[in-house]
């Protein structure tokens, strides 16, 4: 089922074909919480999630199952446990390891990210844009991604969840990048996650590792470092939609 046949909660808009230079073109979908056309001096935090695709729409998504995000963040908002706020789906492209990548990629990823899309936003949309009003979130390669936006930007991104992150696994290893880090203190809140299942067994490892290394940089678990276990919890769009809530709770939750 589409995005324009199915009964959304909230409204999506399309932006198609955005450019950047050093990757692939790619479309955004913005959801607009429930009430967003209402009151017109309402001003909103904003989330950017990775894998676009995958975010709302069963149908553009891998394996044909979506994170449900519309519906699981307006049912929180519903019950008051979350702001409203709008949600930013960046598609990926058939270069996605590399975009996702601490590579030469990635980083005009992250400069589209940051000098493309985030202004953009901020001046079609009522947003707050200020940086402890902006997260970003992803799983797996989008985890990694999310992860390298907030620690390379912590003056635009101040929160960054990541979803069963290759934080280490193949090629990849970011570990010493926080483990070697010698600079003033991030002031950034961090959301990680794995399941215990296939692949996300797999990178146990590198979660364990990572979270050692944010420790070690005075991150505090309970205050500004969250780390979930999923039991049984798979590397799949199933499992992370299962868990969702968990990441929006910690990105957004009322104070």
């Amino acid at each position: 089922m589409s995005i324009t046949n199915r009964e959304m909660i909230g409204k999506i808009r399309f932006h198609r074909e955005m450019r950047a230079e050093g990757i692939r073109p790619r479309d955004a979908l913005v959801w607009l919480p429930p009430g967003y056309d209402e009151d017109r001096d309402l001003r909103y935090p904003v989330l950017y999630m990775q894998d676009g695709q995958n975010v709302f729409d069963p149908e553009t998504s891998f394996i044909g199952v979506s994170w449900q995000a519309d519906e699981v963040a307006g049912r929180l908002m519903r019950e008051g446990r979350i702001r409203n706020a709008i949600i930013v789906a960046v598609y990926n492209t058939e270069d996605r390891e590399e975009e996702y990548g601490d590579t030469a990629r990635g980083q005009a990823y992250m400069r589209f990210m940051v000098h493309g899309l985030k202004p953009f936003i901020d001046r079609t949309y009522r947003t707050i844009p200020e940086r402890n009003t902006t997260s970003v979130m992803g799983s797996s390669m989008g985890g990694l991604i999310s992860f390298l936006l907030a620690w390379n930007h912590p003056d635009i991104f101040s929160q960054a969840a990541c979803l069963s992150p290759a934080f280490l696994l193949g090629g990849s290893n970011i570990i010493p990048v926080v483990r070697d880090f010698r600079g003033p203190r991030k002031t950034l809140r961090l959301y990680i996650d794995n399941g215990s299942e296939g692949l996300d067994r797999e990178l146990q490892r590198g979660c364990d590792e990572m979270v050692a290394a944010l420790l070690e940089q005075g991150f505090t678990p309970g205050q500004d470092l969250e780390w979930f276990h999923d039991d049984g919890g798979e590397h799949s769009e199933t499992s992370w939609s299962r868990r969702l809530r968990h990441p929006l709770v910690f990105l957004l939750g009322r104070p």
